[in-house]
């Protein structure tokens, strides 16, 4: 292992930092072991393939303990987002950056154990453990099978916390069923996974990126949720609002929904993947 500054690790061409994240030095030498791995193209084929990131799922062990996590190997930035790395900062260091302000804020979301840049060609790496809930939202069929009061409350739940993060200043960068985690507690809690475009936003600006946020959750199918389901989530979001907006906002999500579907289409539900629309 290369000197470095404290906390930091430089080898083949990457600085990692490692956070504790309540692994042994054993566990957090397997980790970037296979981060680094994964930069070398020794995984295989990743798990899920977006336009700019590769992530794979897998487990680590060392002795008798073992410990799933996921690697998100970012693409280099082209472009103008070239130019906004520059500006901003890395990727990497945003998500630690906003993951622990999540955190301070009262929200669940998987802390960073390895992340880092690669020096030559900017691409950047996270991994994180697998997020501590009973399963990605779009796949949770339990929510759909279960007592109706209980899955109306869950759902009623859910848009209530979205609207919690909104209130915050927090607005998601991809707010698909893919990206919350589903937590069977009394009252529910749900945790928000894949911060990169996460941003805590002013005022300015803000209600846009809101409404977005609502549609990217919207679009999506969830296994045995359905229309009036989907309602409930929204209805659970405008809960605090006084009638009259709530009406106003409901029409104008609604409106956007029917628009997003009827350029892109209903997104459906695949293994690691999203897939709904409350319209």
């Amino acid at each position: 292992m290369d000197a470095a500054a404290p906390g930091e690790i430089l080898r083949e061409g990457w600085q990692l930092r490692l956070a504790d994240g309540g692994l042994t030095p054993e566990l957090r030498e397997a980790a970037v072991a296979r981060a680094l791995a994964a930069a070398r193209g020794e995984l295989g084929a990743p798990q899920r393939r977006s336009r700019h990131a590769s992530t794979w799922q897998l487990r680590i062990g060392a002795g008798r303990i073992d410990f799933e996590i996921f690697i998100k190997l970012l693409d280099a930035p082209r472009g103008f987002d070239a130019v906004k790395q520059l500006v901003r900062g890395g990727r990497a260091s945003h998500v630690a950056r906003v993951t622990q302000r999540l955190s301070d804020s009262g929200f669940l979301a998987p802390p960073l154990l390895v992340y880092g840049r690669e020096h030559a060609t900017g691409r950047e790496i996270i991994v994180t453990p697998r997020a501590n809930g009973d399963g990605p939202l779009m796949t949770l069929k339990a929510l759909g099978t279960g007592a109706i009061e209980r899955k109306r409350a869950v759902l009623r739940a859910l848009g209530a916390e979205i609207a919690r993060l909104h209130r915050c200043g927090f607005v998601h960068g991809d707010l698909t069923p893919f990206n919350i985690f589903f937590v069977w507690s009394e009252p529910p809690r749900f945790v928000l996974i894949d911060h990169e475009r996460t941003r805590r936003v002013g005022p300015i600006g803000r209600r846009r990126r809101v409404l977005r946020n609502l549609v990217q959750l919207g679009r999506f199918d969830l296994p045995g949720v359905g229309k009036t389901d989907r309602m409930r989530i929204l209805a659970g979001y405008t809960a605090r609002l006084e009638r009259r907006e709530r009406r106003r906002l409901r029409r104008r999500v609604n409106a956007m929904l029917r628009q997003r579907i009827g350029r892109d289409g209903v997104a459906r539900v695949e293994p690691l993947t999203g897939g709904g629309t409350l319209v």
